[in-house]
Parts: C-alpha cells; sequence; structure tokens
C-alpha cells in the first residue's frame, strides 16, 4: 500500500470559490518538479473537496433487500446450528474478563474483534459459545446484548429486541461477581434496551451512560472506542455541519476519543475502523489514512475490516490501492462464505459492497478487464425481484451498467436485460446507457429516443418513494439526461450547447448526497473539458480537466484528458500529468476523448 509516495495527482484545489493553480504559467515560470508534486497532491486536493452529507446508509443494509436476496438464492437454513470455530486472522487483541476459563476468554476475544469488524452475527456466535464456556461470564452476555444493537449500517431489528434484553438481563443478574469496570458497561448498555421506549431516546440515553464510563476509565482504550461508536450511532452517516470541516457537537466526543486512542495504540483496528467512518465524508478524509495503511493487515480475516481503507483511498484517489485492498476483501469473504453461511447481512450485504468498490476502483483506473469482471459479479448478486424489495438498492443495480458503458462492447450493452416496469429509475439508466451507446456509434437518433424516454421517467411516482429512502433517483435521472442531451449536441457539433447542458449538470451532480461509491460514476466537468477541447479552447478545458481532479482526485480518465488539453495548449506540465496517468492507470489504451 504504498503507491501513494510513488505519485501525486494532479489538480486544482478550490478554497472559499477561488480557483487555485487555475492558469497555466509561461514557460520560464513553470514550477518545479517538487513545487509541483506540492501543488498536486492529492491529499491537499481532498482537504477542499466538498459535498453533501448523506444521511442515508445504503442499500445494502436494508433488512428486506437481505431477505429478498437470501430468498432469490435460497439460502440454506440458519447457520446457528454450526459449531462456532476460533477464526484465524482477528488480530490478537485481548480484553480480559472475569472468566476463568481460557476458551471462554478467547471466544469472547473473538466476539470483541467482531463487533468491531462489523460481523454482527458472528459476533452473536462467538459470545454464545463463551457463554457456553463458562456460563457465570457476564460480559459475555453483554456483548451478546451489544450485537443486537443498532450501528451506522443497520438500524435494530424487531426480532431482535427480546434476545438482546435477554442477554442483557443475564448480564445483570451476573454482575456482582464482575469487575467494576464490567459492571459500568453493563449497565450502560441495559439503558440501550427496553419494553418501550423510543430507539432515538433509548441510544441517547446510552451514549450519555458511555460517556460517563469513558470518563471513570480514561485509559481504556475499548470503552473509548465503544463510547465514539455510541455517539455515531445518534446520528449515522451525519456527523459534518455543512463545511465539511466542522463536526457535530457529539460527533468532536466521537473524534476526540478515537484520537486520544490512536495516539496512544495506532493499530487498534476498532478505534481506526471507526475514525475511517468519521473522516470520509469530511473535507479532511486523509487524516484517516495512516490508520487506513494499516487496518488490513491488523485483521486480516476480517473481510469488512480488509475493505476499510478503500473508503479514504477512493475519496483521495488512491483507486489501485483501493482496487486492491477490495480484491483482498472479496476473497477474504469469499472463503469466509464458503465454510459458514452467514447472516444475510452479511452474505447480501457487506460482501457485495466490497465487490462494488473493486469494479468503481477498476473503473477510475481505467482498468476494464476487472471492472467488467467485477461488473458482471456485482450483476448477477442482485437480481430485479430483490431491487424490488428495496428502493435504495436500485443505485447499486445500475452501477454495473456504467462500467459495461465505459468498457464493455456494445454488444455487452446490447444485452443488459431490460427492467421490469416497476423499475422505472433502474429503465431510466438503462436507457441512458443505451443512449450514450447510441452516440459512439453516431446513432444520433436513437440517441435522442432514450433520452426522451429518460424524460418521461423523471416524473414518475417511484421517484418521490426513492427520495423517501433517501436515493436522489429524480436528480441522478434528470443529472443522465443533461449528459446524455450533451452528447448528442456534441455529435451534431453543437458545442455552444452541449457546454450549457454540462455546466448544469456539474451543478446537479454537486447537490448529489456523499455515498460511497458515489452516485454517480465519474466527474461530469470531464466531458465538459472534453467539449471545450474540441471547440478550441484548450485552456479552458484544462481548467475544467483539473476541477475534474478536485472531484476525483488521480482518476485516470480526467487525467488523461488533461495531458490531451495541456498537449493542445502547448502546457509544458503535459508530461509531468502523463506521468501521473501512467502511474495511476494499468491500461491508458482504453481511455480516449471520446468516451470522457
Amino acid at each position: 500500500m504504498a503507491r501513494m509516495s510513488s505519485f501525486v495527482a494532479i489538480g486544482a484545489a478550490a478554497v472559499a470559490g477561488v480557483a487555485f493553480f487555475a492558469g497555466v504559467a509561461p514557460q520560464e515560470t513553470q514550477p518545479s518538479k517538487a513545487e509541483l508534486e506540492i501543488l498536486f497532491d492529492p491529499r491537499l486536493i481532498a482537504q477542499n473537496q466538498c459535498g453533501r452529507t448523506g444521511k442515508y446508509r445504503g442499500a445494502y443494509f436494508q433488512p428486506s433487500f437481505q431477505l429478498a436476496l437470501a430468498s432469490a438464492a435460497q439460502a440454506a437454513p440458519s447457520a446457528e446450528k454450526e459449531r462456532t470455530p476460533l477464526w484465524p486472522g482477528l488480530g490478537d487483541r485481548s480484553y480480559p474478563v472475569t472468566t476463568e476459563s481460557a476458551e471462554a476468554q478467547a471466544y469472547f476475544d473473538q466476539g470483541f474483534a467482531l463487533l468491531y469488524g462489523f460481523n454482527h452475527w458472528e459476533s452473536i456466535r462467538a459470545f454464545r459459545e463463551a457463554q457456553r464456556l463458562d456460563p457465570a461470564c457476564a460480559l459475555c452476555y453483554w456483548g451478546e446484548a451489544k450485537a443486537h444493537g443498532p450501528n451506522i449500517n443497520a438500524r435494530m431489528g424487531a426480532d431482535a429486541e427480546d434476545p438482546a434484553l435477554a442477554a442483557i438481563g443475564k448480564a445483570q443478574a451476573l454482575a456482582g461477581a464482575a469487575s467494576v469496570r464490567e459492571q459500568a458497561l453493563i449497565e450502560a448498555l441495559a439503558l440501550r434496551y427496553a419494553r418501550e421506549g423510543e430507539r432515538a431516546e433509548l441510544d441517547r440515553q446510552y451514549a450519555a451512560a458511555m460517556e460517563d464510563v469513558h470518563r471513570q476509565f480514561p485509559g481504556d482504550q475499548d470503552i473509548a472506542t465503544l463510547f465514539a461508536e455510541a455517539q455515531m450511532d445518534l446520528s449515522p452517516w451525519d456527523y459534518w455541519e455543512r463545511d465539511y470541516r466542522t463536526p457535530k457537537p457529539h460527533i468532536a466526543k466521537a473524534i476526540a476519543a478515537i484520537d486520544g486512542v490512536l495516539d496512544a495504540n495506532p493499530d487498534h483496528a476498532g478505534a481506526i475502523h471507526m475514525q475511517i467512518h468519521l473522516m470520509e465524508a469530511s473535507a479532511t478524509p486523509e487524516r484517516a489514512e495512516p490508520g487506513a495503511d494499516r487496518l488490513a493487515n491488523l485483521m486480516p480475516g476480517a473481510g469488512h475490516l480488509v475493505h476499510m481503507p478503500g473508503h479514504i483511498y477512493f475519496r483521495i484517489g488512491r483507486y489501485l490501492d483501493s482496487l486492491e485492498t477490495n480484491v483482498r476483501a472479496v476473497a477474504v469473504d469469499e472463503d469466509y462464505l464458503s465454510k459458514t453461511e452467514g447472516s444475510p447481512l452479511y452474505r447480501y450485504g457487506y460482501y457485495p459492497h466490497n465487490v462494488h468498490f473493486v469494479m468503481v476502483s477498476a473503473q477510475m483506473a481505467g482498468d476494464g478487464k476487472t471492472a467488467l469482471e467485477y461488473a458482471h459479479k456485482l450483476d448477477a448478486l442482485i437480481p430485479f425481484e430483490a431491487v424490488k424489495t428495496a428502493a435504495l438498492v436500485q443505485p447499486v443495480k445500475v452501477a454495473p451498467y456504467y462500467a459495461l458503458l465505459e468498457f464493455g462492447s456494445p454488444e455487452e450493452i446490447a444485452a443488459i436485460p431490460a427492467a421490469p416496469d416497476d423499475l422505472p429509475f433502474v429503465k431510466g439508466i438503462q436507457h441512458y446507457v443505451q443512449g450514450v451507446a447510441a452516440t459512439y456509434a453516431d446513432d444520433l437518433a436513437a440517441a435522442r429516443t432514450h433520452a426522451d424516454a429518460i424524460a418521461g421517467l423523471r416524473d414518475d411516482a417511484a421517484m418521490d418513494a426513492l427520495a423517501a429512502d433517501g436515493v436522489p433517483a429524480a436528480s441522478i435521472l434528470h443529472l443522465s439526461e443533461l449528459v446524455l442531451r450533451a452528447r448528442i449536441d456534441r455529435g451534431d457539433g453543437a458545442l455552444d450547447a452541449a457546454r450549457a447542458k454540462l455546466e448544469e449538470a456539474v451543478k446537479v451532480q454537486n447537490g448529489l448526497a456523499y455515498t460511497e461509491p458515489p452516485y454517480w460514476y465519474y466527474p461530469v466537468e470531464q466531458t465538459l473539458g472534453a467539449v471545450l477541447l474540441e471547440a478550441g479552447e484548450p485552456e479552458a478545458a484544462v481548467a475544467q480537466f483539473r476541477a475534474a481532479l478536485i472531484r476525483h482526485p488521480n482518476n485516470a480518465w480526467s487525467l488523461y484528458g488533461l495531458m490531451k488539453a495541456q498537449e493542445a495548449a502547448e502546457d509544458a506540465t503535459m508530461s509531468y500529468t502523463a506521468d501521473l496517468l501512467a502511474a495511476a492507470t494499468v491500461n491508458p489504451d482504453a481511455i480516449s476523448l471520446d468516451r470522457l
């Protein structure tokens, strides 16, 4: 994971709306290589990225979607009957609990590690095995109760209430023989579960209690991490004020707690996991980069933690590292799922999420072979019938179509199975992909037909349902229609009209909420730059390609466009951009101006 030191992305940072390094310096004042490396560092670019914070966590983690996929795959009966193994590769961290059984302690530690790895079902199995080995272990029941609760990716289901209450009740009954520290954890968690009461209020009570426990045991790194997570659970994926530099008040506490843990122990996997989630949507995602570089090797048997560095790598332009990390994560998960049924959440949520990340990372790096391989894999994991059960999964279903558009053959694009009529958003994106493909074939009449179809679907009532679930479907279709019509104008030679539509499309893209991978698959400024270059305005094109590199630092497509624009502008930094492109992609020949 050391590619960061071997190349830096190129782009212009925008601070308070003022363009930075937007012009081309005269030949005699061209910056040195060292100056370029400072100006074009993707970590500096990432500091100046802004996007709307998303309050809604994605489709993979919706129970209805998980159950639909399980049904579609004809999943085996619950794996609860399996003997719980001690899995390798979960690190060597131990949290001593009151038990005389070394084996119970080992299973408790596994359950705790899996809590940090967001494999809550497997965590419950470990805690239950610890209970079997030592029925008097109070914190073994606390661990099970904790794993049944809500987290930033999943609400607490109704079916989890009874086992959570039973487990925490047993922990309370056994707490008299436990340590003061264990008693504090048990009593704090007991506030989170009740037969009556609103979930949000119960979570606030738990978070407040964990703050008290954190004050009582300030040097306990795991308590600090649990406290931080409790704060994050109060507003999942909504951590920052609109400047993306100021954390919300409760999140400032979480960040301080995690910073304290990592200052004392840079290898605390749970704290690194939380830090990545805290920082990824901020204007300073690079703050989590050092931990991201360590995380995958700390718990190499936890697929989700192997994947997590990709959240930061993707934000700061380390797409090849994101690709490599997520290929590893997919392999870890496939090995795990070959040995156990796993939970629907893990098999049909976290695992496809890793596949999705491989695909989009490959797209940004211009790796068509890998992008297409994982596009087909992801598409097969999400059948149409499953998509119908959860509106939130529709943007995931269409993601492979974008990869096919970038790298697939006309035959592959034509072979995309038509979405059913009750999935109008998916149908709209299929029209976009087929329409853009038609422009590549100079069939502008067919492209117009597809654009008109998108326009007809934008006002479908289903878009309101998607919006209610946090998916800006109408905006995504608006964006797709604008880009397609701009490509049609470009094919007609109407470059001013294309430019106007693309400038509007950039504004629409700016309004999309943050999620990962993003709702839209590439920076629209990239296409605007290509149009300006074709219009004979290379300097303006350079500025747009740099803007694209602010949105997605170091992506191979925008670097290619920038290189071509600099060549036309007789910009001496073109050779430096060419070096960056060579380092950022595995196949620069897969990229061409007409596809930007």
